[in-house]
């Protein structure tokens, strides 16, 4: 049994959601009058399918930033800040995915950055971050992530071929627009990959402890059970509405923090998961359809409670074992269209030993027992 600790939640976010949520911004007045925006969207995907026109109708931006990329680059998130100082902006309004949110939290704490010539530091040195003049606004297109509601935020020095994650309560968005509807023109591909990343966020949260808190395990089995019964729905049928609008608060409350409170976590998956998308090119949903297996392999006998759980409460397997949790999991995964090995994309070794080298000196996971040749071991395995 692990300790329930003590813990302070708060989620000051005002979550807008539904059909037509956008007009929220303009009823409760969500942009102060007189404040000077940017919005910053990607590759213009929104401009398709109306968004764009949509968020107009309520927000006169003073300017537009268009171009964050998947896995944000610090790179382009720095040209965002430049244009943003020249126009004294003070509110950021993110209209998109994971991240454009993501590189917005990073714009708005670049732009207060002192603490050395590189904002980039602020990675390693987090608490010399000053508090955003500008408040954080989001227009949620890409269901997943859930940071649209929480304090992290993930971006990519290419230069230095480093993705890092950022964890700071200043960057909790003021509110988040979650309307389903703005999901159903996107690629079959992303939703995949969404319902994958939303199990992981929940699984990253539920695994690396056992009888700690009987309503924390409870919402994640929940949540669970909704993303893996309405994610395949929602692949299979992007235009219904009820089985995306269940999807997408699902994916919001996997990882807005309440499923955190009090108990130990493991986010090994998702730390090695990045280093694959950095150095394969796979998109973040795809590396956790592998690490997250892998993860759950090497910690089998120590998680192995908790697993057989997972089996019982959420797949519905009577007398589970810990290897039951693992199958189910990778069963999910294929189900929806993910791919758990690294050899069906015919990807080879080449990058394990850099990958690992990423982990020396640092010990990660529920148990803090992965370090450079547990990475190698759990690499070598998902091949």
């Amino acid at each position: 049994m692990n300790t329930f600790n003590n813990f302070i939640f708060q989620s000051p976010t005002i979550l807008c959601y539904g059909k037509g949520a956008s007009s929220e911004i303009e009823k409760k007045e969500l942009i102060p009058k007189g404040a000077r925006v940017m919005m910053i969207y990607g590759g213009g995907s929104i401009k398709k399918n109306g968004v764009y026109e949509e968020v107009k109708k309520y927000v006169k931006p003073i300017v537009e930033f268009g171009g964050i990329e998947p896995n944000p680059a610090h790179e382009t998130c720095m040209k965002a800040v430049k244009i943003a100082k020249e126009n004294n902006i003070d509110f950021l309004l993110a209209v998109g995915g994971g991240s454009v949110i993501d590189g917005t939290k990073y714009i708005a704490l670049a732009m207060e950055w002192t603490a050395t010539e590189d904002p980039f530091d602020m990675f390693t040195q987090m608490e010399k971050a000053s508090a955003p003049k500008s408040k954080i606004g989001v227009v949620l297109t890409i269901p997943a992530t859930g940071t649209e509601t929480n304090n992290l935020f993930v971006v990519t020095n290419y230069g230095k071929k480093d993705k890092a994650l950022g964890c700071n309560d200043l960057v909790k968005p003021y509110f988040a627009i979650v309307d389903p509807c703005h999901s159903f023109t996107l690629p079959k591909n992303q939703i995949i990959n969404g319902v994958i990343d939303s199990y992981v966020h929940v699984i990253e949260q539920y695994i690396g402890h056992y009888d700690s808190s009987a309503v924390v395990d409870r919402f994640c089995e929940g949540i669970l059970k909704v993303i893996t019964t309405a994610g395949p729905k929602t692949i299979e049928e992007p235009n219904n509405y009820k089985y995306r609008a269940d999807f997408c608060l699902a994916a919001t409350y996997a990882l807005n923090g309440i499923l955190a409170t009090g108990i130990q976590q493991c986010w090994a998956a998702h730390m090695i998961g990045h280093e694959v998308t950095t150095y394969y090119g796979v998109a973040h949903g795809a590396s956790l359809a592998m690490t997250c297996p892998g993860v759950m392999r090497f910690n089998k006998e120590k998680n192995a409670k908790k697993l057989a759980q997972l089996a019982e409460r959420v797949f519905g397997i009577e007398n589970a074992t810990a290897e039951d949790g693992i199958n189910c999991t990778i069963k999910f995964f294929e189900s929806v269209g993910g791919i758990t090995r690294m050899s069906k994309y015919n990807f080879d070794h080449s990058h394990v030993e850099e990958i690992a080298s990423k982990f020396k000196g640092r010990r990660i996971g529920a148990h803090h027992d992965i370090s450079y040749e547990e990475v190698k071991t759990i690499l070598n395995d998902i091949f």
